[in-house]
């Protein structure tokens, strides 16, 4: 499980919102894991959990460019390596060649409070935020 603290706190309203709807879809997906959900409803939970990404994705990209961060490109990059590796996991599980796991929700859960603490860190910074 992820609890959302004040330390992943960005201070800036729709994002930091948006980061705490991540860890809630989060927490979801490890709760259906929990509890043995089906295989159906761990590949619907992880779908939206990258279904939102995706959008929080492009909203912080649009803001990142509206105060022209300079990290932005490597930001991008960040992202999409995310969504290619999470996808990789959604894929395999519904063709049957992964199931997913605490592992998958680890890898998950490490990435995003990591990547709110230092990658998205820097665009507070540099926003004054």
């Amino acid at each position: 499980m992820l609890k959302w603290s004040e330390e992943y706190q960005l201070n800036h309203p729709q994002i930091d919102l948006e980061h705490q709807s991540l860890f809630n879809m989060l927490n979801d997906f490890y709760q259906g894991l929990s509890d043995g959900s089906s295989k159906e409803r761990l590949a619907q939970l992880i779908k939206g959990l990258l279904d939102y990404a995706k959008i929080h994705f492009e909203n912080e990209e649009v803001y990142m460019q509206s105060i022209n961060f300079p990290g932005l490109k490597a930001h991008q990059k960040e992202h999409q390596a995310f969504l290619e590796k999470a996808s990789e996991f959604y894929e395999k599980h519904i063709n049957g060649k992964m199931i997913l796991s605490l592992e998958v929700t680890n890898f998950i859960k490490g990435w995003i409070s990591h990547h709110i603490n230092s990658e998205d860190r820097q665009y507070a910074i540099h926003a004054k935020l």
